[in-house]
């Protein structure tokens, strides 16, 4: 690449200068053909067509090397060819100064406010936006630089001309208002050549017009005929202005290339027969004024023709795309139909009304027992009125779920009884979410038939329901309770007891987790401890069930917080051991509250860990409470929220009241996890 460089650099120094030649020659032969038509009494050309040449110079050349280069070399090609051809040293030299002038200003508006044509250096036509700035740049640069022509005149004493101001302003507007936009259409098709593009036919060109190409060749010859037969008939200003219908006419129904030919044509005729001294302007005062108002006129023809022209196109684009997205819209419209037609669930939404404003047939079917489109004017009520609690009770209005959902309180997988006319009874999970109010507002309802899930779940339940003790350790002196509330139909927690000589061992253990996956583990974890409890220790059943099931808890990504306790009936003596759950307690009827801290971590963490046992004493009226993180979650959070648990418990006149009490206190809050609660009340 470094190699390259300088044969890179090369070819890109030979490629500007070409370019900066080119223009320079096409400059010099213009300035040459306008200095041809000096009017005697002026000592100023009737036409500049450099003026044209300059414009596009600059925007050519835009964001290239040397633009100072160029600018001088405008100038002195300005200065040379008006010197060459009669013009006096000082007007010489003030008409190149002028000329840079017009060019730098036209070149200021044009690259701020016409981007598409000023960085495609001329390769892309105006667009209806940049016309406006186009024509200000066009005005603005003759204005502006017009002051130096009379400086001459000033020096000299002569006095200020308004006639030639007049027709410096307009011949140079008419030459950048007729050739630019020409040159435009020249660099445009260059571009497409160089980019590979198709050349543009006809057909392209008139896209979106409901005129045929030979309408267009008739215009174009039609109007400049018109117009020489119109200044060869007539001699009076006023009478030139029916002739804009032409214009009119060419803007509206000729393609934007052709309106650009049409006003070129119309200016060349125009100008040519004032300047023969034909036409309508020759009643004005002398030859500069004449010469001055065609040029104006033929800046009108020209404007007018090619803004009804470009704000025809943006009209037919934006009809286009219009179209292109509405057809979009649709096929994407009829895609999602078609999706959510076929979808297993159900889908209902309405606006925030409550009207219905799609519902799929999955959504009839789980509500009515019938997927055929209702008739029309069909309510809400007509489909929701099957709705149940799951006791069976109705739902009432508010309760619906898209009704909780307007009043801002989404549903997740809210289960209600539905009771078809003509179908059996099912239970169906509705999940909304409330649509934005951009939209429109609303409310998206899924509805999923879970009868045979919860069917299985229940079935689960009972299964782990009857896992737990039923019968109570003969414990003389001592009162045992315990109470599991899975937070859906299963859970993660589990509690367990058995007797053994002079005592009980009780355990609580809560897997990481909840519903079918947890209660699985659960049971594991409930039969690999059993399988190791023939006596009252508490660390060995521990180690060797996290033994057991290391694997299994390292594919399922869960752990297990467990704690064993093993209390002697005849002392009030406990050993514990606490893999993880540190919610463990000695409750005195007065007193402070004595936590058994965790011993180490849950089961599946580390399984090389050394567990160790904790000791402690249960006093006569003390109550050993074991309680779930649900319990924890549900008051709270914090271990400090426990102390409202401690007060109840500490009042309870047996275990059983002490369990109760602490679910009453959970349920108050909204848990999301399993509750487990067991207490062992010494009397």
């Amino acid at each position: 690449m470094t190699a390259n460089r300088p044969a890179r650099m090369a070819v890109t120094v030979a490629s500007e200068a070409s370019l900066l030649a080119g223009f320079a020659l096409a400059y010099a032969l213009a300035a040459i053909a306008g200095r041809l038509t000096v009017l005697p009494d002026s000592g100023i050309s009737m036409v500049w067509p450099a003026a044209g040449v300059s414009v596009l110079w600059m925007v050519a050349r835009a964001r290239r090397p040397w633009i100072a280069l160029d600018l001088a070399l405008m100038g002195v090609l300005t200065w040379a060819v008006v010197s060459a051809t009669g013009g006096a040293p000082l007007q010489s030299a003030l008409g190149g100064l002028a000329a840079v002038v017009q060019a730098v200003v036209c070149r200021a508006v044009l690259a701020r406010h016409c981007p598409r044509v000023w960085f495609s250096r001329a390769g892309r036509l105006l667009d209806r936006r940049e016309l406006w700035w186009f024509l200000l740049a066009a005005l603005a640069g003759p204005l502006i630089s017009s002051p130096l022509i009379e400086l001459d005149g000033l020096l000299s004493g002569t006095g200020w001309q308004w006639n030639v101001i007049l027709l410096w302003c307009a011949r140079n507007l008419g030459s950048i208002v007729v050739l630019v936009p020409l040159g435009f259409m020249v660099g445009d098709s260059v571009r497409r050549r160089r980019a590979g593009l198709p050349i543009l036919r006809l057909s392209d060109l008139g896209a979106g017009l409901a005129s045929r190409p030979l309408e267009w060749f008739a215009v174009l010859v039609l109007s400049p005929a018109v117009h020489a037969a119109w200044f060869s008939g007539f001699a009076e200003p006023t009478v030139v202005f029916p002739l804009l219908t032409l214009a009119c006419w060419a803007g509206v129904r000729l393609p934007a290339r052709f309106v650009i030919g049409h006003g070129a044509l119309v200016a060349v005729v125009a100008i040519a027969l004032t300047a023969s001294g034909i036409g309508p302007f020759l009643g004005l005062d002398d030859a500069t004024t004449q010469i001055a108002v065609a040029q104006l006129y033929t800046v009108l023809v020209c404007t007018i023709g090619l803004a009804l022209a470009l704000d025809r196109d943006d009209r037919h684009a934006l009809a286009t795309a219009l179209r292109e997205a509405r057809d979009g819209a649709q096929a994407q419209a009829e895609l999602l139909r078609t999706i959510v037609d076929t979808m297993t669930e159900g889908v209902r939404v309405v606006d925030r009304d409550g009207g219905i404003v799609v519902r799929n047939p999955a959504a009839r079917r789980l509500l009515t027992g019938d997927d055929t489109e209702p008739a029309e004017g069909t309510g809400d009520a007509d489909d929701l009125a099957g709705l149940r609690h799951l006791d069976g009770s109705p739902l009432a209005d508010h309760e619906l779920p898209f009704r909780r959902s307007l009043a801002g309180e989404d549903v997740k997988d809210l289960p209600l009884l539905v009771r078809p006319p003509v179908a059996d009874e099912r239970t169906v999970a509705f999940t909304t979410a409330r649509l934005p109010a951009r939209a429109g507002g609303g409310v998206v309802t899924v509805l999923r038939d879970v009868t045979l899930e919860r069917a299985e779940l229940e079935r689960a339940a009972q299964v782990q329901a009857a896992l737990l003790p039923v019968a109570q350790p003969r414990l003389p002196g001592y009162s045992l309770a315990a109470r599991f509330v899975p937070a859906g139909s299963v859970g993660g927690d589990f509690y367990d007891w058995h007797e053994v000589d002079d005592g009980a061992v009780i355990t609580l253990a809560d897997v990481m987790g909840k519903g079918m996956g947890a209660a699985i583990l659960a049971a594991t974890t409930r039969s690999l401890l059993r399988a190791h409890s023939a006596d009252g220790e508490v660390v060995r059943p521990l180690v060797e069930t996290e033994r057991r099931m290391d694997a299994d808890l390292a594919n399922a990504g869960a752990f297990v917080t467990a704690f064993r306790a093993f209390v002697r009936a005849s002392t009030g003596e406990i050993a514990y051991a606490d893999a993880g759950h540190g919610l463990a307690a000695i409750v005195p009827p007065e007193g402070d509250v004595r936590r058994l801290p965790a011993g180490g971590l849950p089961l599946g963490i580390a399984p090389e860990e050394q567990r160790e046992a904790g000791a402690e004493r249960l006093a006569p009226g003390e109550t050993l409470l074991v309680v779930s993180d649900g319990v924890l979650d549900a008051v709270g959070g914090g271990l400090d929220d426990l102390a409202p648990v401690w007060r109840r418990v500490s009042s309870a006149r047996s275990a059983p009241e002490a369990v109760e009490a602490v679910v009453e206190l959970a349920s108050h809050g909204t848990p999301d996890d399993d509750l487990t609660v067991i207490a062992l009340r010494r009397r």
